[in-house]
């Protein structure tokens, strides 16, 4: 029986350079089929440029955050063991000392609430 579809013999590839070898020396670069993809390939090189400069950045910060932990905990540390009760007059006398060297006490905006408790009869 004769066939209708033509085939055409299979032609034997031309024995060109293996994939490995191109890809190590470069010459895939400059195939018709690559130059088409050099935007693509720029832009995710652009991206992973990116990534990097922002993972550095991010690095930073981070190294930054722990710094300032640090010295927040440390200086509640200090505040904490310095928290100490001073007395009246001590507080007076801090007080004047202050107002001597020209450091004035602004009480216009300062309430002061009395509660009075109920007197207890004795009888």
């Amino acid at each position: 029986m004769i066939s209708t579809n033509k085939q055409e013999p299979k032609q034997a590839k031309a024995k060109g350079d293996s994939f490995w070898k191109q890809l190590l020396s470069g010459d895939f670069l400059f195939a018709k089929g690559t130059i088409r993809w050099y935007p693509y390939i720029a832009f995710v090189f652009i991206l992973l440029v990116l990534i990097v400069i922002n993972e550095h950045s991010m690095d930073a910060k981070r190294q930054r955050i722990k710094e300032l932990e640090t010295e927040y905990k440390q200086t509640i540390g200090v505040l904490k063991h310095n928290n100490q009760y001073i007395l009246y007059d001590e507080n007076q006398k801090l007080i004047q000392m202050l107002n001597d060297r020209g450091f004035e006490k602004n009480d216009k905006h300062i309430y002061k609430i009395v509660i009075q408790r109920p007197k207890e009869n004795a009888d």
